[in-house]
């Protein structure tokens, strides 16, 4: 999904509101519209059954460009990590929602941000819409991400696989110290993605605290 960059670009919307008041590294914390255009796969190997994807959740807001914000996704993140609450962030939705390739692939959404001083992590849970994910859509995603998010930090310079409470993570490591994280998790149908910053390493603590 080459338009996840503007997703990440979308993500970092979100640090610059959260960052609002916070001791967040100015350098870092830049604010800049989506640019890139998606050009999403057309040819995903379905993974995902129809009959796994709820049709309805409580506390779900109406469709935005094809998309629903639906806060109760953010239950599956950590209510906190390392004794810092995962709020929800409104504004980063109202912006993912306006990117084409976001609200074509991606059924309901939910951003999240904790932010303590300089640490901080800022993660979207994606539900895809059915059959949409495949090995080639995950990595598209990942990939655009990543471009996205460390063009504003360095670029990327490394990229590792690990395993976190049985899942595996992929995580890639900007030259400015922020850092991307991406899993899928199958039985909810949905991708969780996140960027932090900081000494804490919140990413790791996020995807550690998952609650599928």
């Amino acid at each position: 999904m080459r338009g996840a960059a503007g997703l990440a670009l979308i993500a970092f919307l979100a640090l610059a509101a959260a960052g609002c008041g916070a001791n967040t590294p100015s350098a870092t914390v830049t604010a800049v519209s989506p640019t890139v255009a998606p050009s999403v796969p057309t040819s995903a190997s379905p993974s995902v059954p129809a009959s796994q994807v709820p049709t309805d959740a409580p506390g779900s807001s109406g469709p935005a460009g094809g998309v629903v914000e639906d806060p109760s996704l953010l239950d599956l993140l950590p209510a906190d990590v390392d004794g810092v609450p995962v709020g929800p962030e409104h504004q980063a939705f109202l912006d993912a929602a306006t990117d084409p390739a976001f609200a074509q692939n991606v059924r309901r959404a939910a951003f999240g941000v904790a932010v303590d001083g300089t640490d901080l992590v800022s993660g979207v849970v994606a539900e895809l819409e059915p059959d949409r994910f495949s090995d080639g859509f995950f990595r598209d995603w990942r990939d655009s991400y990543n471009e996205g998010a460390c063009g504003q930090a360095g670029g990327v310079i490394g990229n590792a696989e690990t395993q976190i409470d049985g899942r595996t993570v992929y995580i890639a490591s900007c030259a400015g110290g922020l850092r991307t994280y991406h899993v899928w998790v199958p039985e909810r149908g949905a991708i969780v993605s996140a960027f932090a910053l900081g000494e804490k390493r919140l990413g790791e603590t996020l995807m550690d605290g998952l609650r599928p």
